[in-house]
């Protein structure tokens, strides 16, 4: 539900702009009941039907504006829904709800990569290098095979069929195609995690909202995924009315946590490095910075959720994950508002923790995550942001800017020579081993 806004003047009327809504769905009957209401909560009462409009007239002599809804509605309608099935080939022709299988996903490859719409051409090109990188090719072209039963893929000089390969590839195939293909506002994926390695599954979710325009909305069976990687989290409870949708409020331990993330599954890749991070918006952008490094397979992200941990109490829980790895870092904003500036006392007491229980720990000189984005990268993947920000300035002082959430993608456009000089570059190198 949003809220009812300010009345405002139209056609010389008033108008009440209406952003609360009540949506009820009765799947016996197919049918969408959309009730309104009032600031105060009164019940607005609308038409039997409404037009795609921007405002009505309702039963009670309101104009409302619905903008924002209609807005809403319209991002809603361009979305793709990828279900847990997804077997690229031996399934004949079809597809399982939104997304193409069997020879219907051959044919679509080659439709996209070869067709003559050069923006679905250049996508194809875009989630080739996004997959090369991810899986640390040198090289990799994937074709329709003769037959149109398989697909051709070079890797690396070598020519292999799909079903030589594992399904963690496939799994990439399959859902980035599509979903390049349709540039949909929002995707809509169920277990994410399906036939992936845990060090894959992060990876598969920020190239998967690559390619969405406003964002991805996952249900998982992993919780630490959940933890990790998601702006917002709810559960869902069976109760005898039905399903009950809650959001997920408890924070766990640390050592909790990467239990939750399948810990032991990286440690068998080798992977004993923790980094840990702010928070979901810190994890998803510094794993741009480290796949650069080509290390974001090899390091665990772990965020810190805030306040919550970043304090002088943060020790006891500290010492705990110290337990699992000799090698735990720590990264966190300064929020200074100047160079000269003292760190709050809950930051300070936090690098005090850390030090205490043998984490390494690092405070960025500049004020926040965001203040390390240029103004290059920031264009190509915000471009009505005005530019970069100051190196103490906060990100809601640029109007219009663009959300914390939004950093990853401006990582994303960024090359390592933009950062390699900065207190943060330098201390990843340190992080990754290199120095």
């Amino acid at each position: 539900m949003g809220e009812l806004g300010p009345t405002n003047i139209y056609d010389g009327a008033e108008v009440t702009k209406a952003t609360r809504a009540l949506l009820t769905v009765r799947r016996e009957e197919m049918a969408i009941r959309i009730e309104l209401a009032s600031e105060d909560g009164q019940k607005i009462r609308e038409p039997d039907s409404i037009a795609v409009e921007d405002s009505f007239v309702s039963a009670d002599g309101v104009r409302l504006d619905i903008a924002d809804l209609t807005s809403a509605f319209s991002e809603l309608a361009s979305s793709v829904y990828i279900g847990p099935f997804r077997n690229a080939i031996n399934v004949g022709q079809g597809s399982h709800y939104d997304l193409p299988v069997g020879q219907s996903f051959i044919e679509n490859w080659r439709r996209l990569k070869t067709g003559a719409t050069k923006w679905q051409n250049e996508a194809v090109y875009q989630l080739t290098r996004d997959i090369r990188e991810v899986f640390r090719f040198q090289d990799l072209d994937i074709n329709a095979a003769d037959d149109a039963q398989t697909l051709q893929i070079f890797i690396d000089g070598k020519s292999y069929r799909l079903t030589e390969l594992g399904s963690g590839l496939t799994h990439f195939l399959l859902v980035l195609a599509q979903i390049a293909g349709a540039s949909p506002a929002y995707v809509l994926i169920d277990e994410p995690e399906l036939n992936l390695h845990p060090s894959l599954q992060l990876d598969f979710l920020t190239t998967v909202g690559a390619y969405a325009k406003v964002g991805v909305v996952f249900s998982t069976h992993s919780i630490g995924l959940a933890r990790a990687a998601a702006d917002r989290i709810y559960t869902v409870h069976k109760t005898r009315a039905g399903s009950q949708l809650a959001a997920l409020e408890a924070t766990p331990s640390l050592a909790e946590f990467l239990g939750e993330m399948s810990f032991s599954g990286y440690r068998d890749l080798g992977a004993t490095t923790v980094l840990l991070v702010e928070g979901p918006s810190d994890v998803t952008t510094v794993q741009q910075f480290l796949r650069m490094l080509k290390k974001d397979h090899e390091i665990v992200l772990l965020p810190l959720g805030g306040a919550t941990i970043i304090n002088a109490r943060a020790q006891p829980q500290l010492e705990e994950i110290r337990r699992l790895s000799d090698r735990i870092f720590a990264l966190i904003d300064s929020e200074r508002t100047h160079p000269r500036a003292e760190l709050a006392a809950d930051r300070a007491g936090f690098v005090e923790a850390c030090e205490a229980a043998g984490v390494v720990p690092h405070v960025l000189e500049r004020r926040a995550m965001e203040n390390y984005l240029t103004e290059r990268a920031i264009g190509i993947a915000q471009p009505a942001s005005p530019g970069a920000l100051d190196p103490f300035q906060l990100l809601s002082d640029l109007a219009p800017s663009w959300s914390k959430r939004e950093n990853w993608r401006i990582a994303r456009e960024m090359s390592w020579d933009e950062l390699a000089e900065t207190d943060l570059g330098q201390f990843l190198i340190r992080v990754s081993g290199e120095i």
